[in-house]
């Protein structure tokens, strides 16, 4: 293709309230800092002409080969310049990009291939844009769909696109995908408009405009909620400066991170709660990395968990990390992505509530100094941001403050609904509340996160959450940090659930260096058994690599509940501790 390009000029052309901003600071400060890119162990500098002009010719791609407004196009691109500059280009072009994981080796293919074959018969694209290696595979998976799969250097060739197809606040801007732990994944579609008001909400949130010089560093994939929000379209949108690694680098280094924030002087991140303790444990004793510029390093996406903050500030106190700067926010795609977060100016409360009555789904009850294991200590997620309300559900109405039950939410930047899955759009509804499957309450006006309805386990009559029983897990030695599940099996002795553990231990040196199953097994079961007053009635200590993980990094209960029965094929009616190869 030609590189000649349009002569309309793109200032005339219609816009929105996200582009617009993107489009005048590509006009007036087309050299400003648009990211700080780790790439085969090197910092790149991308300038904002250069990525826009990226941004283009990957438009120019997609409606050179019949894109219509509307249309989704599924993204499947390794994590570097291209992976942020086709998002772009696909919103220029008036198409919804929407970001799939790519597969790596520690995936089961198979499981990666069947779930997206799937999801592409279930969304239908016409295109599908990924890196040129994985373009024959890829043409496999939508096969069936009949989609025409672009490789990313197609891009190369193709004539920019100059004036961006209209669109307005009301169209659909992306779609987020779920991480699809049970069954088919659901699209979370989400307007220009919606994205836009969160942004501004979630900027006050922050305090964004009190901090000096923002700089966002992630290492976080794009295709999760929190990634693509929180260190892409928000600084993308508000013009701050993003120092960017692949998901895979920080995980062959996780110091990564903490060398990024000394060298950038970063003030703003964000991390799952494993992410606290697996940092705390692997990073050398002797390196030391100045943290001091640090305003908000944000635990999300999984329940927050106290004692990942107290091994985290303990450990790098001494590196200028301020006690304020350990953050918590409660997100989820549905509602572009923060629907509360702490204030920057403290620390998050610690809240001891009475284990019994949040296993009761009834009134909270704060726990005394005496109750010991009879306590629960819980991190709190702060208030709701601007324009959000959150609110308890239980038995079919709302509830009021110190009321345990489903969190349910309200906001101007809601999604539009799950894509071509209207069942499931009215079964998160109860009126103008969204039912998020979340368990919790709100005290003192703070929101308070317990765990999944999904994941409850009903041992006996008792209510056991399956994050409570990973958490007890994370201190353990031989056990990877964030690599147990949890999960209930009916036994038809007892006629209740029993609680199985499945723990995969880290990579090793040698075998010889490992801790005897046993006795990790051993110890498992005393930590559960503090935690939750409920013994495991299987422990299955496994090899690295053994867990199914869901393809934005997730485990997945579901799956490790089959591979489970299928490797020990016998309901679990004692307790046992065997090492699975």
């Amino acid at each position: 293709m030609s590189d000649a390009t349009h002569t309309t000029d793109a200032r005339a052309c219609p816009g929105n309230d996200f582009l617009d901003p993107l489009l005048a600071r590509e006009r007036d400060r087309p050299g400003s800092l648009f990211c700080t890119l780790y790439r085969d162990g090197q910092w790149s500098p991308v300038d904002f002409g250069a990525f826009m002009a990226r941004a283009r010719r990957f438009a120019g791609l997609v409606l050179e080969h019949g894109l219509t407004p509307g249309e989704v196009v599924p993204l499947v691109l390794r994590h570097d310049l291209d992976a942020h500059a086709a998002f772009v280009g696909v919103m220029l072009a008036g198409g919804v990009p929407s970001y799939l994981p790519y597969p790596n080796v520690k995936q089961d293919h198979a499981l990666y291939w069947r779930q997206h074959t799937t999801l592409f018969a279930h969304v239908r694209p016409r295109l599908v844009l990924t890196y040129d290696d994985l373009v024959p595979q890829m043409e496999e998976a939508v096969a069936a769909v009949g989609a025409t799969v672009l490789g990313q250097s197609r891009a190369d060739g193709s004539a920019p696109l100059d004036c961006p197809v209209p669109t307005a606040n009301a169209d659909t801007a992306l779609l987020q995908h779920s991480s699809g732990t049970t069954g088919l994944k659901k699209g979370v579609a989400l307007s220009y408009g919606a994205v836009c008001r969160h942004l501004s909400c979630y900027r006050q949130a922050l305090e964004l405009d009190a901090v000096d010089a923002p700089v966002v560093a992630s290492w976080l994939p794009l295709y999760h909620d929190m990634g693509l929000i929180t260190s892409f379209l928000m600084p993308l949108w508000l013009g701050l400066p993003l120092v960017s690694m692949d998901p895979f680098d920080w995980t062959a280094r996780p110091a990564l991170l903490l060398e990024a924030v000394e060298r950038f002087r970063a003030t703003h991140a964000w991390l799952p709660n494993f992410a606290f303790v697996h940092l705390s444990r692997v990073v050398p004793r002797g390196a030391r990395h100045d943290l001091s510029s640090l305003r908000a390093l944000v635990s999300c996406s999984e329940p927050c968990k106290p004692a990942a903050f107290e091994m985290f500030q303990s450990r790098f106190r001494d590196w200028g990390l301020a006690p304020a700067a350990l953050q918590t926010c409660y997100a989820m795609a549905e509602t572009v992505f923060a629907v509360s977060q702490n204030s920057l100016s403290a620390p998050p409360r610690v809240l001891d509530v009475d284990r019994a009555s949040i296993e009761a789904f009834g009134p909270v009850r704060l726990a005394g100094p005496d109750q010991g294991e009879n306590a629960v200590r819980l991190l709190s997620n702060g208030p709701p941001v601007p324009g959000c309300r959150v609110g308890v559900w239980r038995d079919g109405a709302m509830q009021g403050e110190d009321q345990v039950g489903e969190i349910a939410v309200r906001t101007d930047s809601m999604f539009s609904g799950y894509y071509r899955n209207e069942e499931a759009s009215a079964k998160s509804r109860a009126g103008e509340w969204f039912l998020t499957g979340d368990v919790g309450f709100v005290h003192d006006g703070e929101v308070y996160i317990v765990g999944r309805i999904k994941d409850v386990i009903i041992v006996n009559g008792k209510n056991v959450f399956s994050h409570d029983v990973e958490a007890a897990l994370l201190g353990v030695e031989g056990i990877k940090p964030g690599r147990a599940v949890a999960f209930g099996l009916y036994s038809e002795r007892t006629g209740s659930e029993q609680l199985v553990v499945v723990a995969e231990r880290p990579e090793a040196p040698s075998a010889d260096q490992q801790r005897p199953a046993t006795d990790i097994a051993a110890d498992i079961n005393r930590r559960v058994f503090e935690a939750v007053g409920v013994p495991c009635a299987d422990v299955r200590v496994v090899e690295p690599g053994w867990l199914v993980k869901t393809t934005s990094g997730k485990i997945s209960r579901a799956e490790n509940l089959k591979k489970y029965e299928a490797m020990f094929r016998t309901r679990p009616s004692q307790p046992r501790a065997e090492q699975a190869g």
